[in-house]
């Protein structure tokens, strides 16, 4: 089990670390779009979590990883579309496609699988779309 994160939360305003990784699940899980809106986790240099939004049930999971190269994915459903929709992330509404608007209640099983692994592997309902920097 991998019990050495940093984790980032706007609900806290600070940077914690050695976080084991059922705590960032729980910090994950409380997002409200409200007063907990973004989750950033890394695990050493190897990878990096970023869950943001809470509103409407929504939110937006970017994982990135760093080694043996850096490849940066967000969690999307299925269908794609050109329609946006906004995620409320610190303070601000941000528009994202309305794919990678992913449901909560879905993230936090696949997040818990992550967060333990530290592999991002292929959930069955959404999908990793790899995104280009």
């Amino acid at each position: 089990m991998l019990n050495d994160w940093r984790m980032y939360t706007d609900g806290s305003g600070m940077e914690q670390k050695h976080v084991a990784w059922h705590e960032v699940l729980k910090e994950i899980a409380q997002l409200d779009g409200v007063t907990r809106t973004l989750v950033h986790a890394a695990y050493g240099d190897h990878v990096d979590l970023v869950v943001g939004g809470g509103n409407n049930g929504k939110v937006l999971v970017q994982w990135k990883e760093h080694e043996p190269v850096e490849q940066h994915f967000v969690l999307a459903a299925d269908k794609q579309s050109a329609v946006m929709s906004t995620l409320v992330i610190e303070g601000s509404e941000v528009a994202f496609p309305l794919s990678w608007c992913v449901p909560l209640e879905q993230v936090v099983p696949l997040c818990g699988d992550l967060l333990r692994t530290c592999e991002k592997g292929e959930p069955t309902e959404l999908e990793w779309l790899p995104v280009e920097m």
